[in-house]
């Protein structure tokens, strides 16, 4: 488990456990955090956060669920390989809280071919549409690298704008395949902990912090690592030891470096 600071990017505490049970995470909360200060948290939609966070702070909670898990929740509601109505269907509800419609533009210029083409034989409809999705996922990569090229995010709807896309798909819910129904009145539940951020100055709306902190800057074989409790407790180790400036030390070797901090040595 990890605790991030929102603000300065640095861990407040890091603990491997073999269990993410309610008993477990308050034990950590308790351990490093106090109740009686009023605080912002992020996290994913793991059922069990909202009642143990709001049991440690009570009303000093404000709890913003991750925007982004909530964008892989929905990405996962779609089959693998859509046609373009359901694309479409899944890019409308990605625009809620993200400026998607560049992406529903494209989507939208193939809506009527796709019609005609499912009136004719079914191979060559299925041909057309391995070549418009491919031209499309070309299409949303080139956009994903310009944004990298310019250091820019994905564009966040302010608050107006994510309400009025959100009400115009509530507004057409029952047209809608149940999977898309019922993540739709999820969100309606939920509305105050996916909106959070927008009401506290400079506050995140994802914990892609944390998942930045183990993973952004590690190669191929590092990020592999942390797949294991192992590779993840070294990693803790690892940024613990920069932490307290034990790295780039050039009197000492990395494996003299491991051995000198304490507070995280194995005594098994």
């Amino acid at each position: 488990m990890t605790l991030l600071d929102g603000i300065t990017g640095q861990p407040i505490a890091e603990e491997l456990y073999n269990s993410k049970d309610p008993a477990t995470i308050m034990t950590f909360l308790v351990k490093y955090l106090d109740p009686n200060k009023r605080t912002f948290v992020v996290t994913d939609l793991y059922p069990s956060y909202p009642g143990i966070f709001e049991e440690f702070f009570g009303e000093n909670l404000i709890h913003q669920y991750c925007l982004m898990h909530l964008n892989k929740l929905i990405v996962a509601d779609f089959p693998n390989n859509t046609t373009v109505e359901q694309e479409l269907m899944k890019y409308r509800m990605l625009n809620i809280f993200y400026n998607r419609d560049a992406e529903l533009e494209f989507l939208r210029g193939l809506e009527e071919e796709e019609q005609v083409m499912k009136e004719r034989d079914k191979k060559a409809y299925r041909a057309w549409l391995r070549k418009q999705m491919a031209r499309f996922r070309a299409f949303v990569h080139e956009r994903e690298l310009e944004r990298r090229r310019k250091k820019r995010n994905l564009e966040q709807r302010p608050y107006i704008g994510a309400l009025r896309v959100f009400d115009e798909l509530m507004g057409q819910i029952d047209s809608f395949e149940k999977p898309v129904q019922k993540r739709l009145r999820k969100i309606e539940k939920n509305w105050a902990h996916f909106t959070a951020f927008y009401f506290v100055k400079d506050a995140p709306a994802t914990n892609n912090g944390v998942e930045n902190y183990y993973s952004t800057s590690l190669k191929t074989h590092r990020k592999k690592q942390l797949r294991t409790d192992k590779g993840i407790e070294n990693q803790m180790k690892l940024s613990s030891m920069k932490r307290a400036g034990l790295l780039g030390r050039c009197k000492k070797t990395l494996l003299e470096a491991f051995l000198m901090f304490v507070p995280f040595l194995d005594h098994g």
